[in-house]
């Protein structure tokens, strides 16, 4: 179903964010790998109004699977990370939405927010690692995404040089009901989906079955499909305001992940 809202949805967001860099896809993946091992890990809870280490995005954004621009007023940021999806008025998308990401890319490792998704027909609430042109690189990407008319399903995700493959995985709960722990894990070779210190879903690298490989940014946000991937999503209300919340992202390296580091972020139990 993921297939229908093109190739890149998701990771296209990027686009105006970054200058392209010289180096070239195969040069950019090779200096990936080597520092994959190196990247630093963090856990994010929002306390600071700054946010240092992130980036907010204020643009208008032209993609036909997206009905939405993104605008920093739409991402508060005290004591969690709030992002808003409210109506605009004028021409073009009908939204407004809320989209942050970490300055710097990271690689192999475990990934885990803390979030309360957007509920609503036609809201996606997205966690994802994105790299592509935009960085000068082939599009990579591994997302955790909840559609708000379907809370509770996990929409897992992967782009492996622009082509996509997804799962949907029933989750047990409502994901707009209250705040519950997600993550995965990407290794070499394998990616692991969970929610709640439960495995939803894993995938191995094998014949004709490529993972992605180059380092990217992780992102979070918060959209409006356009009325094309309706059969995907769902068709979003004119007057449609929503919002999404993250209590923590965090990311540990893989290493340390594979050591048994307990979760960075506090697994809430599914409390609102």
């Amino acid at each position: 179903m993921m297939v229908g809202r093109l190739a890149c949805a998701a990771g296209t967001l990027v686009a105006g964010l970054a200058a392209p860099l010289a180096a070239g896809p195969a040069a950019l993946e090779a200096a990936g790998r080597q520092g994959i091992a190196a990247a630093a890990g963090f856990t994010e809870r929002f306390q600071r109004a700054s946010a240092p280490g992130w980036h907010i995005a204020e643009y208008d954004f032209s993609h036909p699977a997206f009905d939405t621009d993104w605008r920093r007023a739409n991402v508060r940021i005290a004591g969690g990370l709030t992002l808003d999806l409210l109506p605009r008025g004028g021409p073009g998308n009908r939204f407004s939405g809320g989209s942050i990401r970490r300055d710097a890319p990271t690689g192999h490792g475990r990934y885990e927010a803390v979030l309360r998704a957007a509920g609503g027909t036609g809201l996606v609430t997205g966690f994802f690692t994105y790299t592509g042109p935009a960085y000068g690189s082939r599009h990579d990407e591994i997302d955790i995404e909840i559609l708000g008319q379907s809370p509770d399903h996990l929409h897992a995700a992967w782009f492996v040089d622009g082509d996509l493959q997804s799962r949907r995985i029933p989750l047990g709960f409502d994901a707009s009901a209250g705040f519950h722990h997600f993550a995965f894990t990407w290794e070499p070779g394998r990616i692991t989906w969970e929610a709640e210190g439960r495995v939803l879903l894993v995938i191995e690298e094998g014949p004709g079955r490529p993972l992605p490989r180059v380092p990217g940014r992780l992102f979070a946000n918060l959209w409006a499909a356009d009325p094309s991937i309706a059969s995907w999503a769902g068709h979003t209300a004119p007057a449609t305001r929503a919002q999404a919340q993250f209590a923590c992202v965090a990311y540990t390296p893989l290493k340390a992940a594979l050591r048994g580091r307990p979760p960075a972020c506090a697994a809430p139990g599914g409390t609102s």
